[in-house]
C-alpha cells in the first residue's frame, strides 16, 4: 500500500481525525447519546469547511451519479439477496421494521451527508483519492465506528457489526473515486444504513 499516514503532508488530516475521535469519545460518557449525534454530524461537516480551501463536495456528476446508483442497487441487490439467504437457512423469518420519515431524514442529513463529507469529501481526497486512499480511510472509518460506539456499548455484537463497517466504506470510497461526485457515496450510504436497519428476522 503506497499510502503513509504519518508523512508530514497528512499531519492535517490525520490529526483532525483523531481530535474529531477524541472529541466525540469524551463527550458520549459527558452528554446525552442524541446531543453527541447532532455535535459529530456538525463537526464532520464544520472540520473539512475550516481546513480545506476545495471545498467543491457537492458536485453533481450527472454520469458519474448515474454510474454510482447501477453500483450501488447492484451491491445492495447482493447485501438482500444474502441475507435473505441466510434468513431461510437459518429459519428464521425476515421482514422490515416501522419506522416513520424523521428515521430517513436523520439517516440522510446526520449520518450519510456528513459521513462521507468528512471521510470521503475530505479525509480521501486529502490521502490522494486513489485506491490506497480508499483502503486507508475506511480502516479509519471502521475504526472510528469501534471506538465511538463499540466502546461505549460493549456488547460483542455490536462490536462485530462496527467493524464491518469497513466493507461498506470500500464500496463508498471506489464509488467516490470512480464517479468524482460525492452524491453517488451518499446514495449508496444512505440506501446501505436504511436496508440494513429495516432488514429484519423473526
Amino acid at each position: 500500500m503506497g499510502l503513509n499516514v504519518f508523512n508530514r503532508e497528512y499531519r492535517v488530516p490525520v490529526l483532525s481525525y483523531f481530535l474529531f475521535l477524541i472529541t466525540i469519545f469524551v463527550l458520549k460518557h459527558l452528554l446525552d447519546a442524541g446531543i453527541v449525534f447532532s455535535i459529530s454530524a456538525a463537526l464532520m461537516l464544520l472540520i473539512p469547511f475550516l481546513l480545506k480551501s476545495d471545498r467543491n463536495y457537492f458536485y453533481f456528476n450527472k454520469e458519474g451519479f448515474a454510474r454510482g446508483t447501477v453500483i450501488s442497487i447492484a451491491v445492495l441487490a447482493v447485501y438482500v439477496c444474502v441475507m435473505l439467504a441466510y434468513g431461510f437457512l437459518t429459519g428464521r423469518q425476515p421482514g422490515l421494521r416501522e419506522t416513520g420519515a424523521t428515521f430517513f431524514i436523520v439517516q440522510l442529513l446526520l449520518v450519510a451527508i456528513p459521513e462521507e463529507v468528512f471521510f470521503r469529501g475530505y479525509l480521501q481526497r486529502e490521502f490522494g483519492n486513489d485506491i490506497s486512499a480508499v483502503i486507508v480511510v475506511s480502516i479509519l472509518f471502521a475504526i472510528a465506528h469501534l471506538v465511538i460506539v463499540c466502546a461505549t456499548s460493549g456488547s460483542p455484537g455490536i462490536c462485530v457489526q462496527n467493524a464491518l463497517t469497513f466493507f461498506p466504506s470500500l464500496v463508498m470510497g471506489y464509488l467516490y473515486l470512480k464517479t468524482k461526485t460525492l452524491w453517488s457515496s451518499i446514495f449508496f450510504h444512505f440506501f446501505a444504513n436504511v436496508v440494513h436497519i429495516l432488514l429484519k428476522f423473526s
